[in-house]
């Protein structure tokens, strides 16, 4: 349930609901105040950083219209939240998609050429936008994806090992995807790129995991390319494993 917890969420729902006020919202986001979560990478030389929404194979920047949202989204995550416009946002992300309160009930899509619509001061074109809420493909609920905090090398270190001695595997990446569902699962999601059968693969580590893992650990292992999280394994330069 979405209950308005200030002015701007008040204007999204009537936007929402309400054809004739969504040119109205679209002009006033610009201006608004919005909540920006900074995520820990794990990385001190990285810090905080911005964290992406997958979604049909396409990353998005999330924000949200309070404090709250972003709490209800990313739970206990270790994060700063950095109050800033829409404009001074789009100011220092150029050319990015974003997404508006992921996991609400109230929220929209942002494509970059939605964005580019609104400054260039075409908010007819861009209220269009209102009518493909996100996820009206099907498929899962969009996953906010990241590098894990801290890194899993209880798992990581002998996965890396093994693959090491299967020539098949070329590279192993590692994220980190908190689903928006009620429960806010948080799974290692596990990318290889590999040759040949890479069920045989999948078989080999199973061992590992009987040994290595944690009863707390949750983890998917998917193909790439081939998996909804390809976009982000494609920019991880650094995979936990690359074939010498």
């Amino acid at each position: 349930m979405f209950n308005p917890e200030n002015d701007l969420e008040q204007a999204l729902v009537r936007a929402a609901e309400e054809p004739a006020h969504r040119v109205a919202f679209l002009k006033a986001f610009l201006d608004a105040e919005l909540s920006l979560a900074l995520v820990d990478s794990g990385d001190a030389k990285d810090g905080y950083v911005v964290p992406e929404v997958t979604q049909d194979d396409l990353a998005f920047v999330p924000v949200f219209t309070s404090d709250g949202r972003v709490k209800a989204m990313f739970g206990d995550e270790k994060l700063m939240i950095v109050r800033q416009t829409f404009r001074q946002i789009l100011e220092q992300l150029d050319d990015a998609n974003f997404v508006l309160n992921p996991g609400s009930d109230y929220g929209r899509e942002f494509t970059s050429g939605d964005v580019a619509a609104m400054l260039d001061g075409h908010f007819e074109r861009a209220a269009e936008g209102f009518d493909e809420e996100p996820g009206d493909e099907g498929g899962d609920v969009p996953t906010l994806v990241g590098k894990p905090s801290p890194m899993p090398t209880h798992l990581t270190a002998p996965l890396a090992a093994m693959f090491a001695t299967i020539p098949e595997v070329r590279a192993a990446h590692i994220a980190q995807a908190l689903f928006a569902d009620e429960e806010g699962v948080k799974r290692l999601v596990i990318g290889l790129s590999a040759d040949g059968d890479i069920d045989a693969v999948f078989d080999r580590i199973g061992d590992v995991l009987e040994e290595a893992a944690k009863p707390t650990d949750v983890i998917d292992f998917v193909s790439v390319p081939g998996s909804p999280l390809d976009g982000y394994f494609e920019r991880d330069v650094q995979p936990f494993y690359r074939k010498g």
